[in-house]
């Protein structure tokens, strides 16, 4: 433990009492009390939730002008003012300043960090308390952190255990920072921590969201809060002015009002080992579709599949259709899906518009798989490899461009748009979305921001997702999914899949055969009061 040179040491006191009852308002549950080391007293409805109040910094790296990492020193010491509740911690590199601010049920933390040394401050980590509490929180697995970045959703960290709820929030909007409880062995007791870059082993996962240095000489101020409220409280209960600024920050504005089911479509099957068959057309391992009679197979193969899907397609009402490989599947997971309508191979060519024409013939809305990388063949080794562009934006417009004109493409499904956990900024859909007002664009990954201008794919077979989640909703009320819903426990979860689709869920059904889950599919439609 550092020695901490105490430069006042008197009790600077907050103090929130409990007052009484008056018929016109509530009384205050909550008792807080600053101290010279910052919280003193913190409790709820008479719970004890402090386990250690002292305001802590855990740790720094700075980076060097030649950007090498040097861990901060952490000497430092303490200036604490009893009159402006604040408490000060003073190094060598730079002063790390909380100022407290109590009002009615919540604590405010004013954090001042500047950065006084001629290096770059990349990362801090600031503890500004400990909590305890009488029971481990609802939902709360051991080890696991709490821990949430502040760009694709309200940061808002709500701990309920039983006999109230505590709320760590974030209370600034798109400036990248991490809060929450980090993972610990217990449940009961968890420290709360603010960090402006990674933390171990999240990185992977937190890599594009947590990026938030202070330049030499600068200074920035982190603005986070405690609050209280009752067991079984919501959001709207502990944050609604924060729930309010990232809804205004963040509008929503996509308008697809036709919410029937659609079509998945798929022609082919990666590593078909079929040299004569390379791109695994038709699952079909001896066919011979490259040669010139291949060819005029191929064509006939495929406008009959055309056909037949049509066919499923109008019988299901389905709206339209989704078309995953339109380029085949010649290379393996994870580049089988090329998503890049303009790399076609030479048998798709000469018949791909007319497979196009029946469905927008029918009536149907058409669309392809799309990916914001580009397959590119290596120089020397075989195969094709996926790689980032400068600009995704960019590379997925230009693809739209062409699927668009070519088509008439107005669904689009987003493959490999980033990590499952960190997916890339919602901000290329809304621009993209901006664009190109009359397409649906169903990307694969998706946090909460993702909402306002798509309509994220959902595994129901795969991930037992059969709705749009709760916490989305409460953001965005008229939020919904694209759920592929063609295979799983159907009977099983139909009531959940029902309760969907009244919300105005979409879902998805394999549409290039018959199958018994389009039934189901088609009735639970029906029971709706939606048209299928």
């Amino acid at each position: 433990m550092m020695l901490l040179k105490l430069v006042f040491a008197g009790l600077m006191c907050f103090v929130l009492i409990p007052q009484t009852a008056r018929a016109e308002s509530t009384p205050q549950k909550a008792t807080i009390i600053i101290g010279d080391k910052g919280i003193q007293t913190l409790t709820y409805d008479g719970t004890d939730l402090l386990a250690d109040g002292e305001f802590q910094v855990i740790g720094a790296t700075l980076q060097t002008w030649d950007g090498r990492s040097v861990e901060a020193s952490m000497a430092h010491e303490v200036v604490a003012n009893r009159n402006a509740n604040r408490v000060e911690w003073r190094f060598a590199w730079g002063t790390v300043t909380c100022l407290y601010r109590v009002s009615a049920q919540r604590v405010g933390f004013e954090i001042t960090v500047a950065n006084t040394s001629k290096h770059i401050l990349r990362s801090i980590i600031i503890q500004p308390l400990v909590v305890k509490f009488p029971r481990p929180p609802r939902g709360w697995i051991t080890h696991y952190p709490q821990l949430s970045p502040n760009v694709g959703a309200p940061a808002v960290n709500i701990a309920d255990y039983g006999d109230g709820a505590l709320a760590f929030c974030n209370d600034e909007i798109g400036r990248s920072l991490l809060t929450g409880f980090p993972g610990r062995e217990s449940l009961s007791v968890r420290p709360i921590w603010i960090s402006s870059a990674n933390i171990g082993w999240l990185a992977p996962m937190l890599d594009s969201f947590i990026d938030r240095p202070i330049y030499p000489n600068q200074t920035d101020r982190y603005h986070v809060s405690l609050r209280f409220a009752d067991t079984d409280s919501s959001l709207d209960d502990l944050a609604p002015d924060i729930k309010q600024a990232f809804v205004e920050a963040n509008p929503p504005q996509l308008k697809w009002r036709d919410r029937r089911p659609i079509a998945a479509l798929f022609l082919s099957s990666s590593e078909m080992n079929n040299p004569r068959n390379p791109r695994g057309w038709f699952n079909d391992r001896q066919a011979d579709l490259i040669s010139p009679a291949g060819q005029r197979e191929f064509h006939e193969r495929l406008l009959a599949y055309a056909d037949q899907a049509v066919r499923i397609t109008k019988s299901m009402n389905a709206q339209g259709m989704i078309l995953w490989d339109v380029e085949g599947q010649e290379y393996p997971h994870a580049t089988s899906y090329l998503g890049d309508p303009r790399s076609l191979p030479t048998e798709m060519q000469s018949v791909v518009d007319e497979f196009f024409k029946k469905f927008t013939d029918a009536g149907l809305h058409v669309g392809v798989c799309l990916r914001p990388q580009r397959p590119v063949r290596s120089t020397y080794d075989a195969g094709v490899f996926q790689i980032e562009t400068p600009n995704a934006e960019t590379t997925l417009s230009e693809k739209i461009d062409y699927a668009k004109k070519r088509w008439g493409c107005t669904l689009f499904y987003v493959d490999s748009n980033g990590d499952p956990n960190v997916p890339f900024s919602a901000l290329i859909f809304k621009r993209l979305a901006d664009k190109y007002p009359d397409i649906l664009l169903v990307p694969e990954h998706e946090n909460t921001n993702y909402y306002a201008h798509t309509a994220p794919y959902q595994s129901f077979f795969h991930h037992g997702i059969a709705a749009t989640p709760d916490a989305v909703r409460d953001i965005y009320p008229q939020a919904f999914s694209v759920i592929y819903a063609a295979d799983g426990d159907l009977d099983g979860r139909r009531k959940d899949l029902l309760a969907a689709v009244k919300r105005g869920d979409i879902l998805m059904f394999n549409g290039w055969f018959d199958n018994p889950a389009q039934s189901k599919i088609k009735s639970i439609y029906e029971e709706a009061g939606k048209p299928s």
